[in-house]
């Protein structure tokens, strides 16, 4: 048997790679990894040390490719701890896969960074991964980056609507007018869609948006003057033709 290790492609500080075996037909490697002792185990959600050890398990996740067609599956024992700032049950975090992926973090940021330049379907096809996992692995960082809009600065607003089927289903886009960043997307275009938009707003926030251009729809008009303190209608811009819409 060769004396060769792989242990080098795997520099996470939290684990130790303690076996390494590759398939006959060398189109798989499987890894085994377990917590590096060294460290004191760690909450994943925020990071503080470990009260105690509540129990211990495993999990098989697929880490990145070595070569075309060649799988690297890491099964790695961890523990689950109890975390006294979350008052809860935890997993500890090791530094190299998410408890809610099924792959590695280098591997989910890698379909994350494909995503941006090639459909799910595509990545799943390129990657030989299932579209759920790739879906599920997309919407994850995307909640992550952009699940949290930034309402900071918001000065002047446009409001239109986008038609996404057959049969009058729209959804209700704000924009930062200034920039053109989407900051919120809500269902229908009713006046309460609007609503649920400023009430995410603070008082300073609404108070500082001095001017909203739409088209002339009445529930959006009665939406902005009813729930944006604005010195006067005047403010709001009739500039979007109904045309635009959709």
């Amino acid at each position: 048997m060769s004396g060769l290790s792989i242990a080098a492609y795997f520099p996470f500080r939290r684990i130790k790679i303690v076996a390494q075996q590759v398939s006959a037909e060398a189109t798989e490697a499987h890894i085994q990894a377990e917590p590096d002792k060294r460290f004191h185990p760690v909450c994943h959600g925020c990071g503080k040390r470990a009260a105690g050890v509540h129990s211990w398990t495993q999990r098989k996740v697929l880490d990145l490719s070595m070569g075309p067609a060649k799988k690297v599956w890491i099964t790695c024992r961890y523990r689950k701890i109890l975390c006294s700032r979350c008052q809860a049950v935890r997993v500890e975090d090791l530094g190299f896969f998410h408890p809610y992926l099924r792959v590695t973090a280098r591997l989910a940021s890698f379909v994350y960074e494909l995503c941006k330049v090639m459909t799910v379907t595509d990545v799943a096809n390129h990657l030989g991964l299932n579209w759920k996992t790739v879906k599920d692995i997309d919407k994850y960082y995307l909640e992550r980056d952009f699940g949290q809009p930034d309402y900071t600065g918001l000065r002047i607003l446009a409001v239109d609507e986008i038609s996404i089927r057959k049969g009058h289903r729209y959804l209700t886009v704000v924009l930062d007018y200034l920039t053109g960043r989407i900051v919120y997307v809500g269902k229908d275009r009713k006046a309460r869609t609007l609503k649920r938009f400023f009430n995410m707003l603070s008082i300073g926030q609404r108070k500082r948006i001095e001017a909203v251009a739409m088209d002339m729809w009445d529930p959006f008009i009665n939406a902005v003057k009813k729930n944006c303190p604005m010195p006067g209608s005047s403010l709001i811009c009739s500039t979007l033709s109904p045309a635009s819409a959709g």
